[in-house]
């Protein structure tokens, strides 16, 4: 069953390190645009902006003649965005599920970079996305793939298997696709999928204290909120431990597990 993530456990310091740790959402996401094919003079929408790194991105390739709207549900995040934007590009506070204040058929190309794992109401969010493509327009999107979870997620879930307290802790985002799950999603809507793989990354870290607060950054204040701070202690000391096997030359070494997908809106429908 679909869950919606809380919206109001952000803050000015997770925005702030979202912003300095959210390098590999960036890297990633940057590989999303290059998939998108974006195009000077393209109108494009970034639907979860964060920041506003990756928007800047792709504002960059569409240049002067482009226009590039980011659009996210916390209001911290969009006050970061638009001090990074001076000018060349847009961002507001919207949600994914209800873009009723941007025209029929006004983007070329839309995209959501991490985002639509967090999202419980998929399916509206994508007809939203068709409904302000034009035809032929392109969508894309990563997310974390529900059967090859990222190596925190694993160790987390091995060290809370036998702590009935912690078996509801938030650890990843709640709606998460399969690969399959995703071309079911796209088709239900009327894309035509053009791209849907599974991408690895290696993620290094300096320490478990780097791990926590970009999980707790990335989640906007999600990551394992549901448990009191006394125990979040203990499970930090537990998971120092454990992921001490993961350490190599560059630190802490997890594999970081990502869906790209792309798909196209038909010139007819």
């Amino acid at each position: 069953m679909s869950k919606a993530p809380s919206l109001q456990l952000d803050s000015a310091t997770l925005a702030d390190e979202y912003d300095r740790l959210g390098t590999r959402q960036f890297n990633h996401g940057l590989q999303l645009l290059d998939a998108l094919d974006l195009r000077e003079g393209e109108r494009v929408l970034d639907i979860g902006c964060g920041t506003g790194r990756l928007t800047e991105s792709a504002a960059q390739r569409v240049g002067a003649r482009g226009e590039v709207l980011g659009i996210d549900p916390l209001p911290l995040r969009v006050e970061r965005a638009l001090q990074r934007a001076q000018g060349r590009f847009a961002a507001r506070v919207g949600r994914a599920e209800n873009l009723a204040e941007i025209a029929d058929a006004h983007f070329d190309v839309v995209y959501l970079n991490s985002v639509i794992h967090w999202i419980p109401d998929q399916q509206e969010a994508l007809r939203e996305a068709w409904r302000v493509l034009k035809p032929g327009g392109r969508i894309g999107f990563t997310t974390m793939p529900a059967d090859v979870p990222h190596d925190l997620h694993r160790v987390l879930h091995a060290l809370i298997a036998g702590d009935p307290a912690s078996q509801h802790a938030e650890i990843g985002a709640p709606n998460k696709l399969t690969r399959e799950s995703t071309a079911t999603l796209l088709a239900s809507v009327g894309f035509e999928p053009t791209l849907n793989e599974i991408r690895e990354f290696d993620d290094a870290f300096d320490n478990v204290d780097d791990v926590l607060s970009f999980s707790r950054a990335s989640s906007f204040g999600n990551f394992l909120s549901s448990l009191p701070d006394p125990h979040v202690a203990r499970l930090r000391e537990r998971l120092a431990a454990a992921l001490e096997l993961h350490r190599g030359p560059r630190g802490l070494q997890l594999t970081r597990r990502m869906i790209f997908t792309a798909a196209r809106k038909p010139l007819a429908h």
